[in-house]
């Protein structure tokens, strides 16, 4: 017979269970309309158990999307520093961009949510979301700096930030034109991906404000 659940992890369960319902019926029908109510009755448990879990509706959303938000961009640090291990292995490479591609396509409403709420400014959810963009703006930075780009005072480093939002922004834009069949092979989609940052590889031999020369850029392609 299975043991009996102690106290804390019956309690730990019923969190899940109410943040489950959450997920649920935020990704049915968006958080505007989620209250304590509904996500106690979705989760079958009283009005009172909720309050034992969360302090209010708010409390719950942090609670979520730190969940939900801080996994993703676990799981896209992983690809990334295994890329960074093997410079030039050109199959890890693509699998950094297939990973965030793959897990989008695998969550097209979390997806979209996540960019939906990056823009309100009193949504909890719209602040995890905005946290993970900068978080994933910063790990790329440091992917960057560890890649051997120029790093050395703010002007540098406002450089390596611009890079990294082209990389976000074009992996976003073209998810979602995968998502809806618009662009519909994922190789195609990666090649692009990758062609884009042979470009921005270019800025490994920048130093203030100098252009590198036809030769520098020749060097540099060859070593992408």
């Amino acid at each position: 017979m299975r043991e009996p659940l102690t106290r804390r992890e019956a309690k730990e369960r019923t969190r899940k269970r109410l943040l489950g319902a959450a997920r649920e019926l935020i990704l049915a029908g968006g958080e505007t309309r989620l209250a304590a109510s509904s996500v106690a009755k979705r989760a079958r448990v009283g009005g009172a158990t909720f309050y034992e879990h969360f302090r209010s509706r708010d409390d719950l959303l942090k609670a979520l999307a730190d969940e939900l938000f801080d996994e993703l961009r676990a799981n896209l640090a992983k690809r990334r520093w295994e890329a960074l291990a093997a410079p030039y292995d050109e199959q890890k490479l693509r699998q950094e961009f297939r990973t965030p591609l793959e897990i989008m396509a695998a969550n097209p409403d979390l997806f979209r949510l996540a960019l939906r709420v990056r823009h309100h400014p009193a949504s909890p959810l719209g602040d995890s979301s905005r946290r993970l963009s900068g978080n994933t703006r910063s790990d790329l930075v440091e992917e960057l700096v560890a890649r051997g780009y120029p790093h050395d005072g703010p002007e540098e480093r406002r450089r390596l930030e611009m890079i990294a939002d082209v990389h976000i922004a074009a992996t976003e834009v073209l998810a979602l034109g995968y998502l809806s069949g618009r662009y519909p092979d994922l190789d195609e989609v990666v090649d692009i991906l990758v062609l884009i940052t042979r470009g921005t590889r270019l800025a490994r031999g920048w130093r203030g404000r100098g252009a590198l020369t036809p030769a520098a850029e020749a060097i540099q392609a060859r070593n992408c």
